[in-house]
């Protein structure tokens, strides 16, 4: 057969499978927007039913303590009649039946010791879910976005009659178009709030629904951060000795090889634990790691290995670890050190020495200019050499970039329009009152 003949049957081929795959992207969006109309039309009709409700039942999907950004939300609900809040602790499926029941059962009492009224979705004994229905929902608040991460049977799409709230659990840095504003449970949502104006203008740019849904509220996560009259218990450090410095140390989980594997844990795990015994008379440290760090070293390492690893922290005489909640841990500590992404902005508000520890990838790359410009109040550390020289600052309290750091905090990210959980929550009942979908 003829060459060239046989060269334009197999472009045909490529070109057809080509087609293909664009028709059926094609389709997939389509049934997407039919997906996001019906949602609308199904809100409005929501809505309609809470105008004259007496009282709204608020349902919170909650799957980490750690990213629990709703406290004052929640407060703010039990003072008002009009709501009645519950919490129901969620299933995490993408790390085996084991650490989805561990995880659950932390967070269950993690809400217990809160004194909140709360339900775990699942009962291991009897293998049985909460259905969701039950509660009779009026509105159901999700604390994170990622499809795959909690059990199908709550994620949005199961309720496309019911109204549906995310807070962000961070505040966005990152230079991924779309991770912050573009999900499905982005556009699907009735009512997402934004932490800044930056995500906001973002949300109208990035999304499929253009920020319709999206309300500029500033970030609840930082109410307790910069609320004066808050006293923070200092329970997450070990020792109460007042001449100890106080330093966390917060890896982030992406371990991974790439682009998207910007945590240095694997480069300093050994060297931290040799500085926390080097600095024992003079610092006292805390182990804060990403909730999912210890599922991913499982995998790498094996659970021997880890729980060691764990245990180290957890027993040496000036060194604890702390997986849960982190506003009483940020306010009463000294400085930290991290890799993280959601404490870039938080850990400023606390105005106190922080050090990012960088990977081989550039910031720019990784972040958005929101980003670029709080890591500007950073420390920067690419040795071991680095950090240790910071550790001797911060024991000696050396910190020349306060100044600095203090003019872009009250600037730049202090809220300017009131508390943002009460903005959420004014928001909420003026909508139902204007039926605003």
């Amino acid at each position: 057969m003829d060459n060239k003949y046989v060269l334009s049957e197999m472009s045909i081929r490529i070109l057809y499978i080509k087609c293909k795959s664009k028709v059926r992207d094609v389709i997939q969006v389509l049934k997407f927007y039919i997906q996001i109309r019906q949602s609308r039309i199904l809100h409005k009709k929501a809505l309609a039913g809470l105008k004259e409700k007496p009282q709204i039942n608020c349902v919170f999907f909650v799957l980490f303590p750690d990213i629990w950004k709703y406290d004052r939300i929640y407060e703010l609900m039990l003072q008002n009649d009009r709501f009645n809040p519950i919490i129901l602790v969620c299933p995490i499926v993408n790390f085996g039946r084991d650490n989805m029941i561990t995880k659950m059962d932390q967070c269950y009492s993690f809400f217990q010791k809160k004194g909140y009224t709360v339900i775990k979705s699942f009962d291991d004994k009897s293998d049985t879910y909460v259905n969701v229905r039950d509660l009779n929902p009026d509105i159901i608040f999700y604390t994170n976005p990622y499809k795959g991460l909690i059990d199908d049977r709550y994620y949005i799409t199961q309720f496309k009659d019911i109204l549906t709230v995310y807070v962000p659990y961070f505040m966005n840095c990152s230079a991924v178009k779309g991770f912050s504003s573009n999900l499905p449970l982005h556009n699907l949502v009735w009512r997402k709030y934004a932490e800044t104006d930056y995500e906001f203008q973002l949300s109208k740019t990035e999304q499929m629904v253009h920020g319709r849904n999206v309300v500029n509220t500033g970030y609840p996560g930082i109410e307790l951060l910069i609320d004066n009259n808050y006293t923070p218990n200092s329970q997450p450090w070990k020792l109460g000795i007042s001449s100890l410095k106080r330093i966390i140390w917060a890896p982030h989980h992406t371990i991974e090889k790439g682009k998207f594997g910007h945590t240095c844990f694997l480069e300093y795990c050994d060297f931290m634990l040799e500085i926390v015994k080097k600095y024992e008379e003079k610092v006292q440290f805390v182990f804060k790691p990403h909730p999912i760090l210890r599922s991913k070293l499982d995998l790498l390492w094996g659970k021997e290995k880890t729980d060691a690893y764990y245990n180290k922290w957890a027993n040496m005489p000036n060194s604890t670890i702390h997986e849960s909640d982190y506003i009483d841990l940020f306010l009463t500590s000294d400085a930290m050190i991290h890799d993280s992404g959601s404490f870039i902005v938080e850990y400023l508000y606390v105005n106190k020495p922080v050090m990012r520890t960088l990977s081989d990838y550039p910031l720019s790359e990784v972040f958005n200019k929101f980003g670029l410009d709080c890591l500007k109040q950073y420390y920067m550390s690419t040795s071991k050499e680095d950090i240790e020289q910071f550790i001797q600052n911060v024991i000696n309290g050396v910190d020349p970039m306060k100044e600095q750091r203090t003019k872009f905090v009250n600037e730049v990210l202090m809220p300017k329009d009131g508390m943002p959980s009460q903005n959420i929550i004014n928001d909420i009942i003026d909508s139902i009152e204007r039926q605003r979908v």
